[in-house]
């Protein structure tokens, strides 16, 4: 049992380490292109300070004990795309559940229980979400928006975000009318 909790340790070492060191890159190079100025796109900028700020939500995660999945680091995002099936068994099993898709696509249906914030209104409604880390489901129509929505709530410190691979479209588990 020590055996395994050592390696646990030293692997989330090997993880911040490495993260560390790729932060400190990214930051030289981010400071670099802003002492430049005009020499290089404002995009490429903006670019690498979001990657600054993913790396940094890793690090703090990490730094407080939380488990980052694989998926995570890989795709550069903290939330989770699950199946409509995985997502069916979420709901089932209590997931709180978020739908950013407009008022005119909710007329025709949603997720039993569902919070009802478009996407575009997130930004003024985001405190109506709970801040309690309670997994939370997002969907839209097509998964896009959805991921959207992710990324948004995950920059204002939202976590165990997951997000409904194909959206609505792809649901097969209960439906009802908006309230």
């Amino acid at each position: 049992m020590e055996i395994t909790a050592l390696s646990l340790a030293i692997l989330a070492l090997l993880a911040v380490y490495s993260l560390s060191s790729k932060l400190d890159e990214v930051t030289e190079q981010l400071d670099r292109l802003r002492k430049e100025g005009g020499g290089s796109s404002g995009r490429e900028t903006e670019e690498l300070a979001e990657r600054v700020g993913m790396n940094s939500r890793f690090l703090a995660r990490l730094a407080a004990g939380e488990y980052l999945m694989p998926s995570h680091v890989r795709e550069g995002h903290l939330w989770v795309d699950v199946s409509p099936e995985q997502a069916k068994v979420l709901v089932q099993d209590g997931i709180r559940v978020l739908d950013v898709r407009t008022p005119q696509e909710t007329g025709s249906g949603i997720i039993p229980g569902a919070i009802l914030i478009p996407v575009d209104d997130l930004p003024r409604r985001a405190d109506e979400l709970p801040r309690d880390h309670a997994p939370t489901l997002v969907y839209c129509a097509a998964g896009v928006r959805s991921a959207a929505a992710c990324q948004y709530l995950t920059e204002q410190g939202y976590d165990s975000l997951v997000n409904l691979d194909g959206g609505f479209g792809c649901w097969n588990g209960e439906k009802v009318k908006p309230a």
